[in-house]
Order: structure tokens, then C-alpha cells, then sequence
């Protein structure tokens, strides 16, 4: 079974501003690693970004279980994404992150335009610019 980050969660992606990382240690337990804001996508299922710190463990980790959780205030859902980590520059904390599988929760809002609706909206306005500007004696 191959597991590819599909389009739309792709797109959904770039409309998050931050996400908030964790790693997964070797007991099993989800430690929370700090907020990344520059996820960049490398590839259809590979993310890349940088952290300002890591939290010291018990042994070097080189390959580790990861979480993403992807949120903004204002947008009706949010991403989780679930993968393997590993440093891809471990001086500058560079890590690449492969995409296992994507939960969401909500659904993005998409508004349907017509250009009969934009036109007409478009016109509505700007007769009450004019009608104003009248008034006005502008």
C-alpha cells in the first residue's frame, strides 16, 4: 500500500499559519517538541522545516515517530498528520518529515462564485458609490 498526501490536503496545508510538533520516544509516549511555522512541501508526501530546539533524550534519534497538528483560529477545521521524522541537517535542526496518513476534523470552507453573482455584486456597489458621490456633489 503506498501512502501519498493527496491534493487537497495539500492545498489545506498552506492555509495553516503554524502547526505544532511532536516526537514519539521509544516508549510510545507523545512528547510535545514546540511550534514550527515554515512547513515547506518538498515532495507529494514529504514535508521539510526547522525547529529552534529539540528536547534532549535518553539516546541520539536519528529516525522517530512524529505528529503534526495543523490549526488556525478563524478556519472550522483542522490537520493532523502522522509520520516518520529524521534530521535532514542536524546543526541547523532541519527536519524532514514523511506523511503516513492525514486526519482532518471540520471541512473547509469553499464559496462557489458565479460570475453572474460577482457581477452583480460588483454593480450593487459601485451604483452606491455613485449614488453617494451625487448626493455629495462630488
Amino acid at each position: 500500500m503506498v501512502n501519498t498526501l493527496p491534493i487537497t490536503n495539500i492545498e489545506n496545508i498552506s492555509r495553516f499559519e503554524h502547526a505544532v510538533f511532536y516526537c514519539i520516544n521509544q516508549s510510545s509516549e507523545r512528547m510535545p517538541v514546540g511550534v514550527v511555522s515554515n512547513v515547506k512541501i518538498v515532495k507529494n508526501n514529504l514535508l521539510e522545516f526547522s525547529l529552534s530546539h529539540f528536547p534532549v533524550l535518553e539516546n541520539q534519534w536519528n529516525v522517530f515517530g512524529a505528529e503534526l497538528y495543523f490549526y488556525r483560529k478563524g478556519i472550522p477545521f483542522n490537520m493532523n498528520v502522522h509520520g516518520t521524522a529524521w534530521f535532514n541537517n542536524v546543526d541547523e535542526l532541519t527536519v524532514q518529515f514523511k506523511v503516513l496518513y492525514v486526519e482532518t476534523a471540520g471541512m473547509p470552507e469553499e464559496k462557489e462564485y458565479s460570475l453572474q453573482e460577482t457581477l452583480a455584486e460588483f454593480f450593487s456597489h459601485t451604483g452606491m458609490l455613485f449614488k453617494r458621490m451625487i448626493v455629495t456633489g462630488l
